[in-house]
């Protein structure tokens, strides 16, 4: 009798994804469990199979193969429902977020279908846009000037002036976004095991602004001069809006967090934290 069903989500268009998946649906096809693959992959092998939409319903235990850019969009497709348990695979060049190898995939997978490991919740941001919810973010939010013209911003957290920005804009990262843009814009490395939102002013004129870190229970709300330039809102990279002089983004913890289990993540995670940045290229 077959057993639980187990989701699949695969990189589009990557031939090393696509390798890595069958791999998977061999594995547990062998374990007697059945599969169901998202509707977003696209693969003649894989078309075959029961199909699930991540922004509708999934099953209890849900595999990504890919890079960081594929776990954002599945996370940013959930939506605000409860989050199954996902199993990270890395098939793609960034893998800051995806702690499987593919060398050891069989090993993670039995692992992963008997139970041995550890589920790590992580908090994810709701983001308004002039008052209108336009998703849960993940790693960040990027309020950034279009054309390379400047942005005039002033950022409040629970109804203080935080900092006025003259400049690029600000990135509002959570804990696992501290690793991504922020990084890169100077902003600091955030331990996983807090719970935090990060704003990171980019490129400031006013040189003596400095990020802040607050307490993810806060409201950050970012609100856009009407003397500014035109900008631009992201969601963890995947998704843009345009903002015009006069709006307001503001960002709130959500209720509906993420949920990765997760094998040997603290087994070294600060030595493989650095040399996944070292090695990036």
């Amino acid at each position: 009798m077959a057993k639980e069903a187990v989701g699949l989500v695969v990189k589009r268009e990557s031939s090393l994804a696509e390798e890595t998946a069958l791999r998977i649906v061999k594995f547990l096809e062998d374990k007697g469990y059945d599969i169901m693959v998202d509707v977003t992959v696209d693969s003649p092998r894989l078309n075959g199979y029961p199909r699930f939409d991540v922004s509708r319903w999934t099953p209890e235990k849900v595999i990504v193969v890919g890079g960081d850019g594929t776990l954002l969009r599945t996370f940013l497709r959930l939506g605000e429902r409860e989050s199954p348990i996902f199993m990270a695979v890395k098939a793609g060049k960034r893998g800051f977020l995806l702690d499987v190898e593919r060398y050891e995939v069989e090993e993670r997978l039995r692992d992963f279908v008997e139970g041995r490991y550890k589920v790590y919740t992580y908090t994810r941001l709701s983001v308004f846009l002039n008052g209108e919810k336009k998703g849960c973010i993940f790693n960040d939010a990027v309020v950034v000037a279009k054309n390379a013209k400047m942005a005039r911003l002033q950022v409040q957290i629970n109804g203080e002036i935080a900092m006025n920005i003259d400049g690029d804009g600000v990135i509002l990262a959570t804990t696992a976004g501290s690793t991504a843009y922020s990084l890169s814009a100077g902003g600091p490395i955030i331990d996983p095991r807090l719970d935090v939102v990060v704003v990171t002013p980019l490129n400031p004129v006013q040189l003596y602004l400095r990020p802040i870190v607050a307490p993810s229970q806060s409201r950050v709300r970012v609100d856009v001069s009407p003397q500014s330039n035109d900008m631009i809102l992201s969601l963890d990279g995947q998704v843009v809006y345009e903002v015009s002089p006069g709006s307001s983004v503001s960002v709130e913890r959500c209720r509906s967090p993420i949920r990765i289990a997760r094998f040997k993540w603290w087994e070294m995670y600060y030595e493989r934290l650095y040399t996944r940045l070292i090695t990036y290229w």
